[in-house]
């Protein structure tokens, strides 16, 4: 489910802003004959437009157009007006949604719509994106997207509101309020059957996790059993009146009859609750308890891959082959030994685990690079290995200089080698200009770079070197990078 914005407490993100409010999301869904569909769910905020007199009381329209484009082919375009509810006072403006089903093999797209008050032409929202419909039907199991649902009844007739004989009313975004209590959802397995074999019996299960430390909350849990067919549907629902405000993911995971995942999809909210906060002991105990409630391969494949900036050589091999390896009893077993040893008989591993897992989201937040995660990028990997710097000077546009930062740490503890240090260095370099990629190109920390000529590559588009002995390239008006290196802040 692919959601415009992501919502923050205070305010609830959407379409428009002095134009019409639009709350806009959207799923990739497979038909009984195995053609993929788009489903978007629309929600018109009814403040955002003008209800006019009817016969009957109040009513406020709105005209939507649809375009999606595949290259430079328009392959689907749809033009209609949609109502509000008819009430019968005026200062009365109830939101209203649509629900559209489009056709399309799977494929790169661009979705484009315009929304426009009929009573009020000038007001008018757009909206373009990106969207990607992927759906395999014939190697493995494979899943819809999650659909988040404001409320669902058994279908009295067909409709475009309507899935395997129910009527879902979308729910359009992924902040719940402390009035909303209840997290309802709706989801499809495909290929079930022919996996693991015609009825053949396979057991649903949902949970909701910390988003921040992906442990699971013991309280919210639940399973369907269920038997195999062409399409498997799982219409549940989480009370979350006892949900303390934080962030969150629902986890549905497919497991066989070994208990296996075949399967695993995650959605991300939003909670904001008056209920108390979880504690740890509620959460998960034991480092063994917590990574042995993992059993998705790509979510051990990134514990894993995430403690490389604070592994030895060694340590980075035996990794590569877990990791390779795709068993998942040796990697659980592997990442609870890790944790285990570096605890030594001291610490909590779980404890240490935790904190480390909050600094890898950290650096998957502060330090992107394309799509390279955090904590292989070169700032990532050293805020991993030796911790927060004391200063981080950044110098974004600095005259004659590439996007440069300076770190530096009054003592500094190597993880991997257990070494501390005193009033250390370090130089990153944005050589891309336009894009987020620092590389480290000076460190004076033993065993990291250390570019004697790194002043020059610092200033390498604007100065050239004339004597190979010269390290240190002119310092123009306006350029304080000398200063700034012994003097970070």
């Amino acid at each position: 489910m692919k959601f415009i914005y992501l919502t923050l407490f205070s305010v609830l993100s959407y379409i428009g802003f002095s134009n019409v409010t639009v709350y806009f999301n959207y799923g990739v869904f497979s038909s009984i004959n195995t053609k993929p569909y788009l489903e978007t769910y629309l929600t018109i905020s009814g403040n955002s437009v003008k209800y006019l007199p009817k016969k009957d009381g109040y009513q406020a329209s709105v005209s939507i157009n649809w375009q999606i484009i595949k290259g430079t082919e328009m392959v689907k375009q749809s033009t209609y007006n949609l109502f509000s509810p008819i009430v019968n006072d005026s200062t009365t403006t109830p939101s209203f949604i649509d629900n559209q089903r489009f056709s399309l093999p799977n494929g790169e797209y661009i979705l484009k719509f315009e929304i426009t008050d009929n009573a009020n032409p000038t007001q008018k929202t757009t909206h373009t994106e990106k969207i990607t419909v992927s759906i395999n039907r014939e190697l493995k199991i494979n899943g819809s997207d999650i659909q988040i649902l404001e409320s669902y009844s058994k279908s009295k007739s067909n409709s475009a509101l309507s899935k395997n004989g129910y009527d879902l009313i979308p729910y359009t975004i992924n902040y719940f309020p402390k009035n909303q209590n209840f997290l309802k959802f709706y989801f499809e397995g495909y290929n079930v059957d022919t996996v693991l074999g015609q009825n053949t019996k396979f057991v649903y299960t949902y949970s909701l996790e910390n988003a921040e430390t992906l442990s699971k909350l013991n309280n919210f849990s639940g399973f369907q059993k269920q038997k195999s067919n062409k399409i498997n549907p799982l219409l549940a629902q989480f009370d979350i009146t006892q949900l303390p405000t934080g962030n969150y993911n629902l986890v549905i995971e497919l497991r066989d009859s070994t208990n296996t995942v075949k399967y695993q999809k995650k959605w991300f909210f939003q909670r904001n609750s008056d209920a108390k906060e979880i504690k740890e002991e509620e959460v998960t105990n034991t480092i063994d308890d917590f990574f042995k409630s993992f059993n998705s391969v790509d979510t051990l494949k990134e514990f894993i891959e995430c403690i490389w900036p604070i592994s030895k050589t060694a340590e980075r091999s035996w990794q590569q082959t877990q990791i390779h390896n795709k068993n998942v009893t040796t990697m659980q077993n592997y990442l609870i030994d890790y944790w285990k040893a570096k605890a030594g008989d001291t610490l909590n591993p779980f404890k240490l685990w935790k904190s480390y897992y909050q600094e890898v989201i950290e650096s998957k937040a502060m330090f992107k690079c394309g799509k390279q995660k955090g904590y292989y990028t070169d700032r990532g990997r050293v805020y991993l290995q030796y911790g927060k710097p004391s200063q981080r000077g950044q110098y974004p546009s600095s005259n004659d200089t590439y996007p440069y930062e300076i770190w530096q740490y009054y003592r500094i503890y190597d993880k991997t080698t257990n070494h501390f240090f005193t009033n250390k260095r370090f130089v990153f370099v944005n050589f891309g200009i336009a894009d987020e990629c620092y590389e480290l190109i000076y460190s004076e920390i033993r065993g990291e770079k250390n570019d004697p000529n790194w002043k020059y590559r610092l200033v390498k588009r604007t100065q050239s070197r004339q004597n190979v002995d010269d390290n240190s390239p002119k310092t123009n008006y306006g350029n304080n990078f000398e200063d700034n290196f012994n003097n970070p802040r």
